[in-house]
C-alpha cells in the first residue's frame, strides 16, 4: 500500500500526511476499524460521538418515560447510533467490509498535494484522490463523511432536546393518571 514495509503504520506520524496515510494503511491492511477510526477527521470523530451519546441518551429516555404503547416506534427512529457503544463501535457498524474494501483500494501513497480550504487535497499513487484534515490534535485525518456526520450530529443534538421535553411531559401525566 504506502512504501513504507510491514508494521510502518504505528510508528508512523500521523501529524505528516504520508504519516497519516501510512496509518490509515496499516489499519485496512489489518481490517482494525478502531485503529483505522484514530485515522479519520477529527470532526468526523467528534460528530460519531455526538450521535453515539445523544441517541444513547436519547433510548434511555424512552425506555424509561415513554408510554409502552409509543417506546418501540420511538426507539426505531433513533437508528442504530441508539445500539452502539461509543463512536468507535458506531464507525464500525458503518464501515463494515465494503467501506474498508473500498478505502482500501484508494488508500497509498502521495503524488502529489493540495490546499483547498481547511482540507489538503491528496493525489495518490493508485490514482484516488483523498481529503485529509488536520485536526486540532494536530493529527491528519482522512475525510470520510464529514458533512453529513456534522448534519446528523445536529439532528440527535436537537432531537434529544425534543425528547427529554416528551420525557417529561410522559412522567407528569403518568403522575396525574397512575
Amino acid at each position: 500500500m504506502v512504501g513504507c514495509g510491514v508494521g510502518c503504520g504505528g510508528g508512523a506520524d500521523p501529524r505528516q500526511v504520508d504519516g497519516a496515510l501510512a496509518r490509515a494503511a496499516e489499519a485496512l491492511a489489518q481490517r482494525d476499524a478502531q485503529a483505522l477510526f484514530r485515522v479519520i477527521d477529527q470532526r468526523a470523530r467528534h460528530a460519531l460521538a455526538a450521535i453515539a451519546e445523544s441517541r444513547q441518551a436519547a433510548a434511555q429516555l424512552i425506555q424509561e418515560s415513554y408510554p409502552a404503547s409509543t417506546r418501540a416506534a420511538a426507539l426505531s427512529e433513533l437508528g442504530d447510533a441508539a445500539k452502539a457503544k461509543d463512536a468507535v463501535d458506531l464507525f464500525r457498524m458503518r464501515c463494515a467490509a465494503e467501506c474498508l474494501d473500498d478505502l482500501s483500494r484508494q488508500v497509498s501513497a502521495a503524488l502529489e498535494t493540495r490546499t483547498e480550504g481547511a482540507e489538503i487535497v491528496v493525489k495518490t499513487a493508485r490514482g484516488s484522490e483523498l481529503r485529509l484534515y488536520r485536526g486540532g490534535d494536530t493529527w491528519y485525518g482522512l475525510v470520510w463523511n464529514t458533512e453529513a456526520l456534522n448534519r446528523e450530529r445536529n439532528r440527535a443534538v436537537a432531537e434529544l432536546e425534543q425528547i427529554k421535553t416528551n420525557a417529561a411531559v410522559y412522567r407528569q401525566q403518568s403522575e396525574l393518571h397512575p
